[in-house]
């Protein structure tokens, strides 16, 4: 495994130091290959693999990552460097991805100025899940606005709340257009909120 992962000038750097963080030579790479061929269980992976004369596997796996992600998201980024690649390529290596429409998909979100955590833009596209783009909140003036103007009414429960009994949400959700912005924002009560968004 160090002759693929840990030395300076290693194959793994060769390969893939535009898309990890850290360094080979503090097995930071090597780390990395063990948690995404594993799923995160590294103890497990290391325990089941110890007695193995070579790292073929692992190599193998991170070659093949690696190769799925520049043929995923051709038009390489910086914002790609330290996205985990491996939990991706472990769900999607076998969807058919049109790269060229995810391309045209990764250029508009860039360009979002809602969407605060670029990196995230690249498991987004695959998943669908907003977690990854940390959308931009509202901010304290945005919300009283949105308070006075409902007179601290929640918009759902038609119950009168204190500001600081209720959060902000979008009138229209991020993901149909709707932007972070004083007009777009109501205010609902905590309860009425995390129902809503299933938190």
């Amino acid at each position: 495994a160090k002759r693929y992962f840990s030395k300076s000038g290693c194959p793994a750097y060769g390969i893939a130091s535009d898309y990890l963080k850290g360094a080979a030579i503090r097995q930071e790479y090597l780390e990395t290959a063990i948690r995404w061929i594993s799923g995160g269980k590294i103890e497990d992976y290391m325990s089941k693999h110890q007695r193995e004369p070579n790292a073929n596997e692992l190599w193998l796996y991170f070659q093949n990552v690696i190769s799925w992600a520049r043929v995923a998201f051709p038009n390489y980024r910086k914002e790609m460097r330290g996205v985990e690649f491996g939990p991706l390529y472990n769900e999607f290596k076998n969807e058919k991805i049109d790269s060229r429409k995810i391309e045209k998909e990764i250029k508009e979100l860039m360009q979002d100025e809602d969407v605060t955590k670029k990196s995230g833009i690249y498991p987004y596209v695959l998943t669908k899940n907003e977690k990854f783009l940390n959308i931009r909140a509202f901010t304290d003036k945005m919300k009283r606005e949105a308070y006075e103007r409902q007179k601290g009414i929640c918009k759902k429960c038609k119950e009168h709340f204190e500001i600081e009994e209720m959060e902000a949400d979008h009138i229209k959700p991020w993901y149909e257009g709707g932007k972070t912005t004083a007009k777009n924002c109501q205010m609902l009560c905590k309860q009425d909120n995390r129902t809503k968004s299933g938190k």
